[in-house]
């Protein structure tokens, strides 16, 4: 599948994190951040993940995102698809400014998706024993990512959610306004459902074979979609009819105790839970195979190759895998990788490394 390599051309840090001003200029294939720990390296692909999702995804206030003692944060970048953008983002006491060639939008949902990031850090294995609502959280991030309709859906399924509850709880319930809220609730989850569907199955088609080619091994994985109503035809008559049959329940328990704000996602390794029974090292394999499937994912739903960040990855692979995965994705996307030393296979690779010491970027001569 052809898509238009989407690479980042430059980025302009000031007052984000540990950085008081740096910039860094890419290469379109391989960028390799070198540095000791706690130097700013996973600072700067923090600032891309936030350019790709308007948040971070290591803290929930945006103002710790703020240097010490500075007004504001702003991360502005100069990327490629189809033709050059230029996106901003100011990060200020009051809230956040994002611009497409420096003029301003009201909505994050006209900015969000613009340069497509895909993370895979230490941090994401947490992702399998979690709780459901953090496999949720990712899935829901990615299908937001390639859809504003999806985002504007689940925007609405929330209000909608909040007022159910609030109304459940309420000392006599108005059972007219309840219908409505389930009609209208029924709708948007049938939307979804379907949504999510259709992303699990681009998932699930690629997802055995990249793990089996990464991995070495024949072992299958695999990932399903759980959620409350199954697979039939007249899907929103289906959910209409169980949240009536819920009522009763949700109505002793003053909450919504059926819907997609419950929904799960299961990964099994050959047919047994990869919770229970899959070691560290193949669940490493597993995630790093899931974000190698939503890259997959995200070229097939936009047309355009999203871009692959890579944070302190490399050091908890083997050599071989190390080569595999990248021999996997080097040609297709960009790759910004932190480390903290260069494997030996990339030495002589087309290439450019920078060195970060104490929030300050060196970029090193490097490539053929």
């Amino acid at each position: 599948l052809c898509g238009f390599l989407m690479y980042i051309k430059n980025i302009q840090l000031r007052n984000f994190r540990n950085y008081e001003n740096a910039y860094i200029e890419f290469n379109p294939s391989i960028n390799l951040i070198t540095g000791e720990n706690a130097q700013g390296k996973t600072n700067l692909l923090e600032s891309l993940v936030y350019l790709s999702l308007t948040r971070s995804h290591r803290i929930v206030d945006d103002k710790k995102l703020i240097r010490n003692d500075e007004m504001f944060a702003g991360i502005d970048c100069r990327f490629v698809d189809t033709d050059e953008k230029d996106i901003e983002v100011i990060i200020h006491p009051n809230g956040k400014t994002l611009m497409i060639h420096k003029r301003p939008l009201k909505k994050s949902s006209e900015f969000i998706g613009l340069l497509n990031v895909v993370l895979f850090s230490p941090d994401d294995l947490r992702f399998f024993n979690d709780q459901p609502k953090e496999r949720r959280r990712v899935m829901n991030q990615e299908i937001t990512k390639v859809s504003t309709k999806y985002l504007l859906s689940l925007n609405q399924f929330q209000i909608f959610l909040k007022d159910r509850n609030a109304l459940l709880k309420s000392e006599k319930i108005d059972f007219n306004y309840l219908d409505i809220l389930d009609e209208q609730m029924s709708k948007v989850e049938a939307y979804i459902i379907r949504e999510r569907r259709k992303f699990i199955e681009e998932i699930q088609s690629v997802i055995s074979k990249i793990y089996q080619e990464l991995s070495g091994s024949q072992i299958k994985l695999e990932v399903t979609y759980k959620t409350f109503v199954e697979n039939i035809e007249k899907l929103e008559e289906k959910i209409l009819e169980i949240h009536k049959e819920s009522r009763q329940k949700d109505i002793e328990y003053h909450i919504t105790k059926v819907g997609i704000h419950l929904d799960d996602l299961i990964f099994k390794m050959d047919d047994q839970n990869l919770i229970y029974f899959a070691s560290q090292g193949q669940k490493r394999m597993a995630m790093l195979s899931f974000k190698l499937a939503l890259l997959n994912y995200i070229k097939l739903m936009t047309k355009k190759q999203p871009i692959l960040l890579l944070d302190d990855v490399l050091s908890e692979l083997d050599y071989s895998r190390q080569k595999k995965l990248l021999q996997m994705v080097q040609l297709d996307f960009q790759c910004i990788i932190t480390t903290t030393e260069i494997p030996d296979f990339l030495k002589h690779a087309d290439m450019t490394e920078f060195r970060i010491e104490g929030g300050k970027i060196f970029p090193l001569t490097g490539g053929k």
